[in-house]
């Protein structure tokens, strides 16, 4: 085993070192490995990328300057772009990639013209490439350029010296396989997929991905040129192909390690593209690029690929999701419009689907979109579809998914894992990029649970809360936390038997960069159940998670032992300390069983805190305006907002008053007041209170929900325990912590909180505990991550 440490230097950022202490540990081809992955510093080839892609908005501009707007609607709608600018920068990046594959093929075996910017003669030279092989990746750039050439030859050819100028820098940069310029542009000036909640992963992410997916153990035999012909790896949401493509690499790195010739290694490429590879998109110009990207790993030329793609619309496609009831899309009978497949050799107009056959799949590989459709947000927003069509798409979605363990509300990342399932075979792996949400709310427990039922060996990965966020995030620009999700399908005969243990892997700092992400991985496949993972230094934490029917797995994102010893222990209604003793076992139930929960704000009505009367709201009794002076007394009186400098102490006062706007219920929801509330987006860095009483009964609110029991002592022995140290940890547990400093609990999941059972308790025993919150409710508390030095809540 040899120690090792990876230094860099960059005329942005000086010297770095990985680790910034100690070393790492591995063998001359872990190291042989880091060195290829990191010969180009990632600050180096950022600005390359950044320089290139300036290039592609100049000839942007130059083609937007002479084309008429029929022809530029034309070519939006050819290359699938909602907006003008989207579709020129397509075109710019179609016309560079053609470029690149080009340069990448001279000096081969075939006579391959040099590139020029005169446009007959670069569509003459693309031709011959074109009939020769890599039909997919020229066929789309050869259209596009005769079509415009013959409107404006001049500035046609002024914008192919610009994007030689591009191919210039990126070969001067030495980028070699460093980056796929066409596949990591695309994404960054696409338009559609952040409408969609479709957001590209990042490389270093998704060698992360597949480093924990593709293990040396996934397969017996690595040495085999031929072993894509029965091992498969899939992407059902592929965009430009990034997690395939580290996918492969993943496996042609096993292969090399074998001590494969050349020769081997180029069979291993074709047949990784005719046969092993899988992947579909709702664009057919991303599954050109995946495919094109795939292909510039080697000169060995393929015929027909599995890399294709499955429209939206027209009328009521929609994408990849038909897979959750066919193995093959043209078993539908669907118009050859909507599908299509890349080919390397041949008639690329022939129409066909990529194949995904149930329990055929090997390994699959995810970042699916996060849409939904819920509170204003749209599912299928993608490709200029009508609202007529997307209303068709959202309905043919539900219908799909009708018998199946995910909710639509939980967006289309819960649908791909249950079609994952399907598609993978027995012993199987799955790795998916998620919404943290997967690990904590409510709209995502039956999904949990058929993970918890159909899988094994189970890791979640998550980067500590609000470290990993925009251009730093598992995805490109999500703005929102993510997690990991690795799993191996079980055998038949083991399913749904005793549940395993979740390991909830949680890391210090995000993984921004390729080669350190794979020492990353094998940090965290080494590294102890419970404990520390370490790399060099400790650089995150491992903890074991018992999953019990979809609960919250609530040691997830959780920083420190001792923190999720006593967390777990709760849940269980065991008072444990850091080491896991037991001092005290107590008899525990839920809010729902001790509480009438609710209802939820919009059955209430809705807050006018700018006295906008003509807003108009479906739902509803009440208009609530904002209590101001003493004005806090009187009737219809609301618990409704939350007021980190008001709020100090557990008795509160309302904030809001109501006007009736709908007779036909306001009786029954004022029928709901009650004095005890639970908040529930709870912010940990600056509120001091997660349960709430009010002296008078008032209705609920947007940020307090409302809770009641006839006893009022029972109500007040709670509002101590969940602002006390235990109270607050059980929170956070079934918290959704997707934010940062963030933990919000949806009304339903309220009701599944645990807590002990105060209803047993005997009434001198009540009654000392309702002796005890009226003297500590006066006095101030700290902001509840401070909790563990209040002396409030000591006392």
């Amino acid at each position: 085993m040899l120690k090792y440490a990876l230094h860099q230097k960059t005329s942005r950022t000086g010297q770095r070192r990985f680790p910034m202490e100690g070393f790492m540990e591995g063998s001359y081809q872990d190291i042989a490995r880091l060195a290829s992955s990191t010969s180009i510093p990632k600050e180096e080839i950022e600005s390359v990328a950044a320089e290139v892609g300036s290039l592609i908005k100049a000839v942007s501009a130059k083609l937007h300057d002479f084309l008429k707007d029929d022809k530029l609607e034309s070519i939006s709608k050819e290359l699938y772009q909602r907006s003008i600018l989207s579709a020129l920068n397509t075109t710019s990046i179609l016309w560079l990639n053609a470029f690149l594959v080009q340069r990448m093929l001279q000096g081969g075996v075939y006579d391959i013209p040099v590139p020029t910017h005169v446009p007959s003669k670069c569509v003459e030279s693309w031709k011959k490439i074109h009939g020769i092989n890599w039909v997919s990746i020229f066929k789309p750039a050869i259209r596009i350029l005769e079509d415009i050439s013959k409107i404006e030859t001049v500035k046609v050819s002024e914008s192919l010296k610009l994007l030689l100028d591009a191919v210039e820098k990126i070969e001067m940069a030495k980028l070699g396989r460093n980056i796929n310029i066409g596949a990591e542009l695309f994404p960054i000036l696409s338009s559609d997929r952040k409408e969609s909640a479709a957001f590209y992963t990042q490389p270093a992410t998704a060698e992360l991905l597949a480093a924990l997916t593709i293990t040396q153990d996934t397969r017996q035999d690595w040495s085999d040129p031929g072993l894509f012909k029965d091992f498969k790896i899939a992407d059902l949401t592929c965009g430009t192909g990034t997690l395939l493509r580290f996918g492969y690499r993943q496996v042609r790195i096993y292969h090399e390690q074998t001590g494969a010739k050349q020769l081997s290694v180029e069979k291993l490429h074709q047949n990784a593209m005719e046969s092993g590879l899988h992947g579909v998109d709702v664009s057919p110009i991303a599954a050109h690029l995946t495919s094109s990207s795939l292909a510039v790993g080697s000169k060995q030329p393929y015929s027909r690929t599995n890399i294709g793609w499955v429209g939206v619309g027209n009328p009521d496609m929609t994408g990849s999701i038909e897979y959750m009831k066919t193995n093959a899309i043209p078993e539908l009978g669907v118009s050859s419009e909507n599908i299509g497949i890349s080919h390397g050799q041949g008639n690329s107009e022939i129409y066909n689907s990529v194949p995904i056959i149930d329990g055929s799949i090997d390994v699959c590989l995810l970042n699916p979109p996060y849409s939904r459709t819920r509170r204003g947000q749209s599912a299928f927003d993608i490709c200029g579809l009508s609202d007529t069509e997307r209303k068709k798409c959202q309905e043919k979605w539900g219908r799909l998914v009708r018998d199946e363990p995910c909710l639509k509300t939980a967006g289309m990342a819960a649908t791909f894992l249950c079609i994952a399932k399907k598609k993978v075979k027995p012993g199987g792996k799955i790795g998916f990029v998620l919404p943290r949400s997967m690990a904590f709310m409510d709209t995502w427990e039956a999904t949990r649970k058929m993970v918890e039922d159909e899988f094994e060996d189970i890791t979640a990965v998550v980067v500590q809360s609000g470290r990993a966020l925009g251009r730093q995030g598992m995805s490109a620009d999500t703005k929102m936390e993510e997690m990991l999700l690795v799993a191996t399908k079980r055998l038949p005969s083991q399913a749904r038997e005793k549940r395993h243990t979740i390991r909830c892997v949680t890391l210090k700092d995000p993984v921004t960069r390729v080669g350190e992400a794979a020492e990353i991985a094998k940090s965290i496949l080494h590294g102890k159940l419970n404990g520390p993972i370490m790399l060099g230094a400790e650089i995150g934490s491992s903890a074991e998670f018992i999953p019990n029917a979809g609960i919250p797995w609530s040691s997830l994102g959780i920083v420190g032992d001792g923190l999720n010893i006593i967390m777990n222990g709760l849940l269980e209604g065991n008072f444990k300390n850091t080491d896991g003793v037991t001092i005290k076992k107590v008899s525990t139930t839920t809010i729902g069983e001790l509480f009438k929960v609710g209802p939820t704000h919009d059955l209430l009505g809705h807050a006018n805190d700018d006295n906008n009367t003509n807003e108009t709201h479906e739902r509803g009794a009440f208009t609530f305006y904002p209590l101001g002076g003493d004005n806090t007394m009187g009737p219809n009186r609301s618990l409704w907002s939350a007021n980190k400098d008001a709020q100090t102490k557990m008795i509160v006062m309302p904030t809001h008053k109501g006007v009736v706007f709908d007779k036909t219920t306001h009786e029954k929801m004022s029928e709901t007041r009650t004095n005890l509330f639970i908040s529930r987006g709870m912010r940990w860095t600056s509120q001091k209170i997660t349960a709430a009483f009010t002296t008078k009964p008032v209705m609920g609110g947007a940020a307090w929900t409302g809770l009641y029991n006839q006893d009022v002592n029972v109500m007040k022995a709670f509002a101590l325990w969940a602002n006390s140290i235990y109270g607050m940890t059980t929170r956070l547990a079934r918290g959704d912590r997707t934010q940062h400093g963030r933990s919000r609990l949806q009304v339903k999941a309220i009701g599944k909180v645990p807590c002990p059972d105060f209803g047993k308790l005997g009434e001198k025993t009540l009654a000392k505990a309702a002796r005890d919150f009226d003297r500590l409710s006066k006095m101030t508390l700290k902001i509840a991550n401070l909790a563990e030095s209040d002396p409030v809540r000591d006392k």
